[in-house]
This record gives C-alpha cells, sequence and structure tokens, in this order.
C-alpha cells in the first residue's frame, strides 16, 4: 500500500513562506514601535524645552540672569530648532558680559528665523554696542529690507549716523523710526529732540519732549527727559524755566560738572547769583579739574561787584 503525503508534505515551502511573512509583520511592528518610541521622546523633550523656556523667561524678568542662562542653555540643548529659545539665550549671554558668545548665537539663529527684521535690528544693535559700526550698518540695512517699516532699525541707523556726526541724517532715520512706533516711543522722542537741538532747532527739540509728556502724563519721567527740556529751553534764550529745570533734577539726581555749569550760567542770566554760586561751587566740587568750573567760580566776585553797582544805581 502507497502512503500519499499530506498537503503539508506535498508542499514543503509552506512552512518557510508564512514564517517570513511573519517575520516581515514582526519586523514592522517593531520597527512602528521603534518610531513611536523615537517620536514620543522628541515631543517629550520639545514640551521640556517649552518648560525651561518658560522658566528662563520668568528669571530674565526677575533679573536672575545666571539661572535664566542654565534654564535656557538646557531648553536649547533639548529643542536646538527651538528659535524662541535661542533668542532668549543669546540675550542671558548678553547680560551676563558674553558678548561674543551672544552675537555668535544669533548668527547660528539667523537661519531659522526666516529673515525675521527683529533679529537682524538685535544683531546689529549688539555690533554697534561691541564697537563694530560698519557690521551694525549691514545688519540694520538687512532688517529694513526686509521690513521697511521696522522702527528699531531705523532707530540704530539714526544712532550710527549720529557716531558718524551726520546730523540731518539722524534725524530723518529718527523721523522714520517714530512714524513707524506704535504711540510716541520715549527713547526715539528723546534722541530725535537732541538731534534737532544740535541742529540748532530747539523748538522742535520741546514739541518731541512734548510729545513724551503727554504720552507718559502723571508718571515721573528720567532726568535724560528733563535736561534736554532744560537744554532747550537754554538755547531758546528761556534762562529762568531752564535754571529751574536742572535745579530740580539736582535736587534728586548728581549732575556732572558740565551740566551743573550750565545751570550756575542760566542762573545768571536770569539775574539769581547766589544760585548761581552754589550751582558753580558744586561743579568744582564734582570735577576740581574742569576748567569752566574754575574759571566760573573765579568770576563770581566780578559778579558780585557788578550787582552790588546796579543796587546803587
Amino acid at each position: 500500500m502507497i502512503l500519499k503525503p499530506s498537503s503539508q508534505e506535498a508542499r514543503p515551502g509552506a512552512f518557510r513562506g508564512s514564517e517570513i511573512v511573519l517575520g516581515l509583520c514582526m519586523l514592522a511592528l517593531l520597527s512602528g514601535c521603534s518610531t513611536f518610541s523615537q517620536a514620543k521622546a522628541s515631543h517629550d523633550r520639545v514640551v521640556q524645552a517649552r518648560q525651561l523656556t518658560q522658566r528662563g523667561v520668568q528669571a530674565m524678568h526677575r533679573d536672575d540672569w545666571e539661572n535664566a542662562e542654565k534654564y535656557l542653555a538646557e531648553a536649547k540643548q533639548n529643542a536646538p530648532y527651538d528659535l524662541q529659545a535661542r533668542v532668549h539665550y543669546a540675550e542671558t549671554l548678553w547680560k551676563t558680559g558674553k558678548q561674543a558668545e551672544a552675537i555668535k548665537e544669533i548668527e547660528d539663529t539667523l537661519p531659522l528665523a526666516n529673515d525675521d527684521p527683529t533679529l537682524h535690528a538685535r544683531l546689529g544693535r549688539m555690533y554697534l554696542d561691541s564697537g563694530e559700526p560698519t557690521r551694525a550698518h549691514i545688519a540694520a540695512n538687512k532688517s529694513i529690507e526686509c521690513d521697511p517699516k521696522h522702527a528699531p532699525a531705523w532707530q540704530l541707523q539714526g544712532d550710527l549716523a549720529v557716531l558718524r556726526g551726520d546730523l540731518d541724517g539722524a534725524k530723518l532715520s529718527y523721523i522714520r523710526a517714530a512714524t513707524h512706533s506704535e504711540g510716541p516711543d520715549r527713547d526715539v522722542q528723546l534722541k530725535l529732540a537732541s538731534t534737532y537741538r544740535r541742529l540748532g532747532q530747539p523748538g522742535q527739540s520741546l514739541a518731541c519732549i512734548s510729545l513724551v509728556e503727554q504720552a507718559e502724563f502723571g508718571q515721573r519721567l528720567p532726568s535724560e527727559v528733563g535736561i534736554e527740556q532744560a537744554l532747550a529751553y537754554r538755547d531758546l534764550g528761556r534762562n529762568l524755566e531752564a535754571a529751574d529745570s536742572l535745579a530740580e533734577i539736582a535736587d534728586g539726581t548728581p549732575l556732572p560738572a558740565d551740566l551743573l555749569c550750565v545751570w550756575a550760567e542760566c542762573e545768571l542770566a536770569a539775574g539769581r547769583l547766589a544760585r548761581a554760586e552754589y550751582a558753580a561751587n558744586q561743579a568744582l566740587q564734582t570735577d576740581p579739574q574742569y576748567a569752566p568750573a574754575i574759571q566760573l567760580v573765579g568770576q563770581m566776585p566780578v559778579y558780585r561787584q557788578q550787582a552790588q553797582q546796579a543796587m546803587r544805581r
């Protein structure tokens, strides 16, 4: 009797074929698990980076720059393509005195920013503050090329023009910065006021100061604003107002010798000899080697004699 092989025995490759299919399925399953694990790990790193960035920004707001740098450095490590973390990290480097590293960080971040005018303008400001005006000018131009209405870039151009001694160019750049700012920007208006005054237009200077006062009504303005206003008053021949402004500022803020001499001269022009002598002596105490203060104090006896003679008439 002849035994017929079973159907399985008749197809010896059947087992091998099913084993290959099963193996491929297992491989695909394992590969999928691996991809899923990698995706989850990547997602976890991004989430952690965002949390670290938030902590870093909070530390920045507290002026805790050491911890801010630590958090943001870790955030950058977890998510190197996170633009926000990189930019904040650069700012912490700048604040902790690592200027070259901060500039390098911004430069390395630029490809992620897709021609962000804010980033180009910030880099330009870093270049200028580091003593590289040519590179600052290039960065400012790039920012304006990305956005012709980007106010910080125009302000930077104004500062560069002042550095070159081009006051007319500075004025035009500051006007553009003011035009494209959201409301009166104190810093821009103050620089524009100074430029107008130096160009011999103190009335326009006072107009800029007035915009700042209106925008910040009820708030205590920085001494720089009051000083610029006083100098404009002086240039307009409004010596009494200039003297009163400088006296008020000097009451709460130490003034350098040159401004104390301006105060003394305005007091003299306003006919207030005793106050002028006080201001002149303050200038000499502040800087005993300051020639205008020495000269002014030396002339005080002459001014007193002239005042006495005027009273006898």
